[in-house]
């Protein structure tokens, strides 16, 4: 197939193309010769390169150089092409609004009370009803805290919809590898079919369940423990937002990963998001399954690599080069 069809030129076209640049001493009928076509098939090709730029028919037909006319033709669409994509990411940044205009046509309208404020376990209880009487994918930043929990009925509960095929996907606090218990939990739920990874030390505690969201009062060990249930359409639409963007910074969980010979590459990559994500040597030994010489060792080769005087420069340098 001709590489000018991208422009509407058939092979034929691209062929008469071809010859005309070769031999310009041609006349058009011999040019049809030199193809293997008749007079009229060869005439219409010229009219078509004419169309494009490529050909110019008066006073005699002749072939343009191609370097400045087809790089004219490539430059205009990709210029088009630009103009597209700029009108693609305007829709896509406003795609929150019309995710809002769906929210508010399933609630039935723009709720009177947009957000409700409930202790702990009120919080706890509104969190079981709606894993209950929701459907679809469910959304969770988790903090781990050692504070009051849920009943293991609960538990049971999502254990059951994992078992029975429902999404789940968790962020969970990249410094849970410091601490034994709190690895087992995720590790447990990675284990029952949730869709785990390692975020930022400080996420915040969020939930997003159909149509409700809610949100920890706390943050960083500051402010109290109860939780803000969010109604309002277009608020639970930003923090499902806030959740995809926290997700595209998280990494999976993996709590072995080989760093010699074919996965030395990737070893590097873990390593370095670890370290963005806040992660000390010591956890991330544990995440890995290495030792913490291994790890001090690949930390050190690896900001030699990228000639950086601190981690934070290594990990800015690593992102700059697309490591990550």
């Amino acid at each position: 197939m001709g590489i000018l069809r991208v422009w509407g030129i058939d092979d034929v076209s691209e062929a008469v193309y071809r010859v005309m640049l070769r031999r310009p001493e041609l006349s058009i009928e011999q040019v049809a010769t030199e193809v293997g076509v008749d007079d009229d098939l060869a005439r219409a090709a010229l009219a078509a390169l004419c169309q494009q730029g490529l050909v110019r028919e008066h006073p005699t037909p002749s072939a343009l150089p191609p370097t400045p006319t087809i790089t004219g033709l490539l430059r205009a669409e990709l210029t088009d092409i630009e103009a597209r994509r700029s009108e693609l990411e305007s829709v896509r940044a406003q795609l929150s609004m019309f995710t809002a205009d769906h929210l508010v046509g399933q609630t039935g309208g723009w709720s009177k009370m947009p957000f409700e404020l409930l202790a702990e376990p009120e919080a706890l209880a509104a969190m079981d009803d709606l894993q209950r009487s929701t459907t679809g994918e469910v959304l969770a930043c988790h903090r781990v805290t050692s504070g009051p929990q849920p009943p293991e009925e609960f538990f049971a509960l999502v254990r059951d919809q994992l078992a029975a095929g429902r999404p789940m996907r968790g962020v969970y606090p990249a410094d849970v590898v410091d601490d034994s218990a709190k690895l087992d939990y995720v590790l447990h739920w990675a284990a029952h079919g949730e869709d785990v990874r390692l975020g930022p030390v400080d996420i915040p505690e969020i939930d997003v369940l159909g149509h409700v969201a809610l949100v920890s009062g706390e943050w960083e060990g500051v402010g109290d423990t109860s939780m803000i249930v969010v109604h309002a359409p277009a608020m639970v639409a930003i923090v499902r937002e806030l959740f995809e963007r926290i997700w595209e910074r998280s990494v999976p969980l993996r709590r072995v990963t080989s760093l010699g010979g074919d996965q030395h590459e990737e070893g590097q990559r873990d390593i370095l998001e670890l370290l963005m994500l806040g992660a000390k040597d010591e956890a991330i030994a544990r995440h890995l399954g290495v030792s913490l010489r291994t790890v001090r060792r690949r930390v050190a080769d690896l900001m030699d690599d990228l000639g950086a005087g601190t981690r934070f420069q290594a990990g800015m340098e690593a992102v700059r080069r697309g490591w990550l």
